[in-house]
């Protein structure tokens, strides 16, 4: 993909398509960094970052550990 670079100010600026800021979970702020030559973009928070935050098993209505099993997976498996 290819753009222009635009006069903003006293500083130079180019337009991001909306359907990479969607892909790449791009919100107001972001990185840049200089890789090899490169300009990369990066979100400034990691995709699922504290995503467990706050979290409590505790509070949990069914904890996994007191799955029961179906009937149906009662049957012998054969291999």
């Amino acid at each position: 993909m290819q753009t222009t670079l635009r006069k903003i100010g006293n500083s130079r600026g180019v337009i991001i398509p909306s359907a990479l800021i969607e892909q790449l979970h791009l919100e107001n702020e972001i990185e840049l960094v200089l890789q090899e030559g490169a300009l990369l973009l990066k979100p400034l928070t990691p995709l699922r970052q504290d995503w467990f935050k706050g979290y409590d098993a505790s509070q949990d209505v069914e904890p996994l550990g007191e799955m029961k099993d179906l009937d149906s997976e009662q049957e012998d498996w054969e291999w």
